[in-house]
């Protein structure tokens, strides 16, 4: 769309093919050159390690599965339950992915890097670790006006850095239902999320926002 009121419908990007594959989690895509990747996690139904997989296209609309991609996490993290990439290109010229999954006890995102999309390293550290056991579920990461926000759980963080420390506001919440992704738009923040009508995933949510000098976000 361009409006938010005419909306052009394309194919299915990604779809259940093997009976292997359980579910597909929340993914996100982006270009390298004049090929699309889109990044996504299978919850396998043995609960055997959820493989990281990708598919690519050409126009951004018409995506096929790359069969010859696939990797799981080490086994420091909890790698059945990882999902949800959300992968930048940082300025530091390098790919990085976020991956909701544990680390101990502790709910994280794991943080991956990459000079070609393909070979993938993870980190030392994961770039967020929750207080508690819940997992920061359907990760998103935006720069804007000179803040880094990291987005988790239907709630953000922000910070002058592009890896952190993060900064938890007095009030987190995207109010945008759940599971919102934004992108930037017209100078603003757009985030998209859907709010519960006859099940999951039932109406598009969209709710818009600037930040002020301190880097609070100022929902619209």
């Amino acid at each position: 769309t361009a409006d938010f009121k005419t909306w052009q419908i394309h194919p299915m990007v990604i779809e259940i093919d093997d009976p292997s594959e359980g579910s597909i989690c929340t993914g996100s895509f982006i270009k390298d050159g004049d090929t699309y990747y889109l990044f996504y996690t299978v919850r396998m139904s043995d609960g055997s390690p959820a493989p990281i997989r990708r598919c690519v296209s050409k126009d951004g609309y018409h995506f096929n599965k790359d069969k010859s991609f696939s990797l799981v996490l080490s086994e420091k993290y909890h790698a059945p339950s990882a999902r949800d990439p959300k992968v930048i290109l940082a300025k530091d010229g390098k790919y990085h992915m976020f991956l909701t999954t544990s680390i101990g006890e502790k709910g994280c995102l794991a943080h991956l890097v990459s000079k070609n999309l393909t070979e993938w390293e993870e980190c030392e550290t994961p770039v967020y670790i929750n207080d508690s056991s819940a997992q920061p579920e359907c990760p998103d990461y935006i720069e804007y006006n000179g803040y880094y926000y990291l987005i988790c759980s239907a709630h953000y963080m922000y910070s002058k850095e592009p890896f952190g420390p993060w900064i938890t506001p007095e009030n987190p919440l995207i109010p945008c239902g759940h599971v919102p992704k934004g992108a930037i738009w017209n100078n603003k923040i757009v985030f998209t999320g859907f709010t519960w009508k006859d099940g999951y995933a039932g109406t598009m949510t969209f709710k818009s926002a600037v930040n002020n000098n301190d880097g609070i976000l100022i929902f619209e």
